[in-house]
Protein backbone atom coordinates (compact mmCIF):
# COMPACT_ATOMS: atom_id res chain seq x y z
CA UNK A 1 0.00 0.00 0.00
CA UNK A 2 3.02 2.27 -0.38
CA UNK A 3 4.00 1.45 -3.94
CA UNK A 4 7.43 0.04 -4.71
CA UNK A 5 9.89 1.63 -4.36
CA UNK A 6 7.94 3.59 -1.75
CA UNK A 7 10.04 6.72 -2.00
CA UNK A 8 9.39 6.94 -5.73
CA UNK A 9 5.67 6.20 -5.48
CA UNK A 10 5.23 8.84 -2.79
CA UNK A 11 6.31 11.54 -5.24
CA UNK A 12 3.14 10.83 -7.23
CA UNK A 13 0.72 9.47 -4.62
CA UNK A 14 1.64 11.54 -1.60
CA UNK A 15 1.17 10.10 1.87
CA UNK A 16 -1.17 7.20 2.66
CA UNK A 17 -4.75 8.42 2.72
CA UNK A 18 -4.27 11.24 0.24
CA UNK A 19 -6.83 11.48 -2.55
CA UNK A 20 -4.25 10.32 -5.10
CA UNK A 21 -3.18 7.38 -2.93
CA UNK A 22 -6.75 6.28 -2.27
CA UNK A 23 -7.79 6.60 -5.91
CA UNK A 24 -4.75 4.68 -7.13
CA UNK A 25 -5.20 1.62 -4.94
CA UNK A 26 -8.98 1.62 -5.35
CA UNK A 27 -8.31 1.39 -9.08
CA UNK A 28 -5.77 -1.41 -8.62
CA UNK A 29 -8.17 -3.50 -6.52
CA UNK A 30 -11.15 -2.87 -8.81
CA UNK A 31 -9.01 -3.84 -11.78
CA UNK A 32 -8.32 -7.28 -10.32
CA UNK A 33 -12.05 -8.05 -10.60
CA UNK A 34 -12.04 -10.15 -7.43
CA UNK A 35 -15.01 -10.71 -5.11
CA UNK A 36 -12.70 -11.10 -2.09
CA UNK A 37 -9.28 -9.48 -1.61
CA UNK A 38 -7.01 -10.12 1.37
CA UNK A 39 -4.21 -7.67 2.09
CA UNK A 40 -1.20 -7.91 4.35
CA UNK A 41 0.84 -4.97 5.66
CA UNK A 42 -2.15 -2.78 5.00
CA UNK A 43 -2.63 0.91 5.69
CA UNK A 44 -4.49 2.56 8.57
CA UNK A 45 -8.14 1.58 8.88
CA UNK A 46 -9.50 5.02 7.94
CA UNK A 47 -7.59 4.95 4.66
CA UNK A 48 -8.77 1.43 3.95
CA UNK A 49 -12.35 2.45 4.69
CA UNK A 50 -12.11 5.17 2.05
CA UNK A 51 -10.83 2.64 -0.47
CA UNK A 52 -13.57 0.15 0.45
CA UNK A 53 -16.20 2.83 -0.12
CA UNK A 54 -14.73 3.66 -3.52
CA UNK A 55 -14.81 0.04 -4.68
CA UNK A 56 -18.17 -0.70 -3.04
CA UNK A 57 -16.95 -3.48 -0.74
CA UNK A 58 -17.48 -4.58 2.83
CA UNK A 59 -14.30 -4.31 4.90
CA UNK A 60 -12.87 -6.17 7.88
CA UNK A 61 -9.60 -5.01 9.45
CA UNK A 62 -7.43 -7.46 11.39
CA UNK A 63 -5.25 -5.61 13.86
CA UNK A 64 -1.49 -6.03 14.23
CA UNK A 65 0.27 -6.09 17.60
CA UNK A 66 3.03 -3.98 16.05
CA UNK A 67 2.36 -1.98 12.87
CA UNK A 68 1.08 -4.17 10.03
CA UNK A 69 -2.72 -4.67 9.99
CA UNK A 70 -4.43 -7.00 7.56
CA UNK A 71 -7.60 -6.23 5.64
CA UNK A 72 -10.28 -8.22 3.83
CA UNK A 73 -12.34 -6.51 1.13
CA UNK A 74 -15.47 -8.45 0.21
CA UNK A 75 -18.47 -8.11 -2.07
CA UNK A 76 -20.21 -10.52 0.30
CA UNK A 77 -21.57 -9.32 3.63
CA UNK A 78 -19.33 -9.78 6.67
CA UNK A 79 -20.87 -11.71 9.55
CA UNK A 80 -17.98 -11.50 12.03
CA UNK A 81 -14.21 -11.29 12.30
CA UNK A 82 -11.66 -12.76 14.70
CA UNK A 83 -8.09 -11.67 15.39
CA UNK A 84 -5.38 -14.22 16.19
CA UNK A 85 -2.53 -11.71 16.65
CA UNK A 86 -2.08 -10.11 20.06
CA UNK A 87 0.59 -8.38 22.10
CA UNK A 88 2.39 -10.70 24.54
CA UNK A 89 3.92 -8.76 27.47
CA UNK A 90 7.00 -10.93 27.85
CA UNK A 91 7.73 -11.29 24.12
CA UNK A 92 9.31 -8.52 22.05
CA UNK A 93 8.06 -10.32 18.95
CA UNK A 94 4.82 -12.24 19.58
CA UNK A 95 3.40 -14.91 17.25
CA UNK A 96 1.67 -13.31 14.26
CA UNK A 97 3.53 -10.04 14.91
CA UNK A 98 2.40 -8.95 11.46
CA UNK A 99 -1.25 -10.03 11.40
CA UNK A 100 -3.53 -13.06 11.43
CA UNK A 101 -7.27 -13.50 11.72
CA UNK A 102 -10.46 -14.84 10.20
CA UNK A 103 -13.48 -13.18 8.58
CA UNK A 104 -16.82 -14.97 8.15
CA UNK A 105 -18.72 -14.07 4.98
CA UNK A 106 -22.38 -14.63 4.08
CA UNK A 107 -22.38 -16.24 0.63
CA UNK A 108 -26.16 -16.52 0.24
CA UNK A 109 -28.60 -19.45 0.35
CA UNK A 110 -27.51 -20.09 3.92
CA UNK A 111 -23.88 -20.77 2.96
CA UNK A 112 -20.95 -19.11 4.68
CA UNK A 113 -17.20 -18.87 4.13
CA UNK A 114 -14.27 -18.24 6.46
CA UNK A 115 -11.43 -16.20 4.97
CA UNK A 116 -8.28 -16.63 7.07
CA UNK A 117 -5.74 -13.90 6.33
CA UNK A 118 -2.21 -14.49 7.61
CA UNK A 119 1.18 -12.83 7.44
CA UNK A 120 3.88 -14.97 9.05
CA UNK A 121 7.22 -13.78 10.37
CA UNK A 122 9.68 -12.97 7.56
CA UNK A 123 12.94 -14.11 9.13
CA UNK A 124 12.46 -16.42 12.11
CA UNK A 125 11.84 -20.03 11.01
CA UNK A 126 11.23 -21.25 14.57
CA UNK A 127 8.65 -18.53 15.17
CA UNK A 128 6.95 -19.40 11.88
CA UNK A 129 6.69 -22.98 13.15
CA UNK A 130 4.95 -21.71 16.29
CA UNK A 131 2.65 -19.62 14.14
CA UNK A 132 1.91 -22.69 12.02
CA UNK A 133 0.91 -24.68 15.11
CA UNK A 134 -1.38 -21.89 16.32
CA UNK A 135 -2.93 -21.52 12.89
CA UNK A 136 -3.65 -25.24 12.68
CA UNK A 137 -5.49 -25.09 16.00
CA UNK A 138 -7.50 -22.01 15.01
CA UNK A 139 -8.41 -23.44 11.60
CA UNK A 140 -9.54 -26.67 13.25
CA UNK A 141 -11.87 -24.67 15.48
CA UNK A 142 -13.23 -22.75 12.49
CA UNK A 143 -13.87 -25.96 10.54
CA UNK A 144 -16.14 -27.15 13.34
CA UNK A 145 -18.30 -24.07 12.70
CA UNK A 146 -18.17 -23.90 8.90
CA UNK A 147 -16.43 -26.30 6.53
CA UNK A 148 -15.82 -23.67 3.83
CA UNK A 149 -12.45 -22.04 4.56
CA UNK A 150 -9.85 -20.22 2.49
CA UNK A 151 -6.45 -19.63 4.12
CA UNK A 152 -4.33 -17.13 2.26
CA UNK A 153 -1.66 -14.51 2.58
CA UNK A 154 2.07 -14.00 2.91
CA UNK A 155 3.50 -17.09 4.58
CA UNK A 156 7.09 -15.88 4.07
CA UNK A 157 7.87 -19.52 3.39
CA UNK A 158 7.79 -22.12 0.68
CA UNK A 159 5.58 -25.17 0.85
CA UNK A 160 7.96 -27.40 2.84
CA UNK A 161 7.53 -25.49 6.12
CA UNK A 162 5.23 -26.47 8.97
CA UNK A 163 2.28 -24.19 8.19
CA UNK A 164 1.92 -25.79 4.75
CA UNK A 165 2.37 -29.31 6.14
CA UNK A 166 -0.39 -28.63 8.68
CA UNK A 167 -2.80 -27.32 6.04
CA UNK A 168 -2.12 -30.31 3.79
CA UNK A 169 -2.77 -32.65 6.73
CA UNK A 170 -6.15 -30.96 7.20
CA UNK A 171 -6.95 -31.68 3.54
CA UNK A 172 -6.45 -28.15 2.23
CA UNK A 173 -5.45 -27.73 -1.42
CA UNK A 174 -2.90 -25.17 -2.57
CA UNK A 175 -4.68 -23.35 -5.40
CA UNK A 176 -1.59 -22.90 -7.59
CA UNK A 177 -0.55 -26.52 -7.15
CA UNK A 178 -4.06 -27.72 -7.92
CA UNK A 179 -5.18 -25.62 -10.89
CA UNK A 180 -2.46 -23.04 -11.51
CA UNK A 181 0.21 -25.20 -13.09
CA UNK A 182 2.34 -25.30 -9.93
CA UNK A 183 3.46 -22.87 -7.26
CA UNK A 184 4.88 -19.72 -8.86
CA UNK A 185 7.19 -17.02 -7.57
CA UNK A 186 5.59 -13.87 -6.17
CA UNK A 187 8.89 -12.00 -5.77
CA UNK A 188 11.03 -12.88 -8.76
CA UNK A 189 13.04 -9.90 -9.94
CA UNK A 190 16.37 -10.43 -11.68
CA UNK A 191 19.33 -10.29 -9.34
CA UNK A 192 17.18 -10.87 -6.24
CA UNK A 193 16.47 -14.26 -4.66
CA UNK A 194 13.28 -15.80 -6.00
CA UNK A 195 10.55 -16.22 -3.38
CA UNK A 196 7.54 -18.55 -3.56
CA UNK A 197 5.88 -17.18 -0.44
CA UNK A 198 2.31 -16.01 -1.17
CA UNK A 199 -0.30 -18.76 -1.20
CA UNK A 200 -4.02 -19.54 -1.31
CA UNK A 201 -5.34 -22.74 0.30
CA UNK A 202 -8.89 -24.11 0.03
CA UNK A 203 -10.54 -26.47 2.50
CA UNK A 204 -11.62 -29.98 1.40
CA UNK A 205 -15.17 -28.73 0.76
CA UNK A 206 -13.87 -26.02 -1.59
CA UNK A 207 -11.01 -27.79 -3.34
CA UNK A 208 -13.33 -29.39 -5.96
CA UNK A 209 -14.66 -25.92 -6.78
CA UNK A 210 -11.23 -24.56 -7.80
CA UNK A 211 -11.26 -23.76 -11.51
CA UNK A 212 -8.22 -21.55 -12.04
CA UNK A 213 -5.33 -19.91 -10.22
CA UNK A 214 -2.58 -17.58 -11.35
CA UNK A 215 0.02 -15.05 -10.25
CA UNK A 216 -0.73 -11.61 -11.71
CA UNK A 217 2.13 -10.13 -13.74
CA UNK A 218 0.18 -7.44 -15.57
CA UNK A 219 1.55 -3.98 -16.27
CA UNK A 220 1.94 -2.00 -13.07
CA UNK A 221 2.83 -5.02 -10.97
CA UNK A 222 6.34 -6.08 -10.05
CA UNK A 223 8.38 -7.23 -13.05
CA UNK A 224 11.91 -8.32 -13.95
CA UNK A 225 14.14 -5.57 -12.63
CA UNK A 226 15.96 -3.79 -11.33
CA UNK A 227 13.39 -1.02 -11.33
CA UNK A 228 14.04 1.70 -13.87
CA UNK A 229 14.86 5.14 -12.53
CA UNK A 230 11.71 7.10 -11.82
CA UNK A 231 9.33 4.15 -12.24
CA UNK A 232 7.40 2.34 -9.52
CA UNK A 233 4.90 -0.51 -9.24
CA UNK A 234 1.91 -1.25 -7.01
CA UNK A 235 3.71 -3.57 -4.58
CA UNK A 236 6.91 -5.50 -3.93
CA UNK A 237 4.83 -8.72 -4.17
CA UNK A 238 2.79 -10.12 -7.04
CA UNK A 239 -0.86 -10.98 -6.29
CA UNK A 240 -2.10 -14.57 -6.31
CA UNK A 241 -5.66 -15.02 -7.58
CA UNK A 242 -7.83 -18.13 -7.38
CA UNK A 243 -11.21 -18.67 -9.04
CA UNK A 244 -13.86 -20.97 -7.60
CA UNK A 245 -17.04 -22.20 -9.23
CA UNK A 246 -19.22 -21.91 -6.16
CA UNK A 247 -22.06 -23.89 -7.74
CA UNK A 248 -19.89 -26.85 -8.74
Amino acid sequence: MTGYPAEQAKKELGSGGSDAHTAHFAGVFAGLGCDIIALQEGVAVRTMQKIAQEVGCFLATLSSPIAWPGHVLSRYAIVESRTFSHMVPQDAVPPFSRTAGAVLLEMGRGEKLWVVNVHLHPGDVELRAVEGDILRARVGELMALCENIIVLGDSNSEVDEKVHVHLAALGFANAMQGVGGGVAATMDTVGIQTHYIDHIYCSPSLAPKLSNARVIRDAGFRHDGPQSEGLWVHSDHLPVVAELDWNR
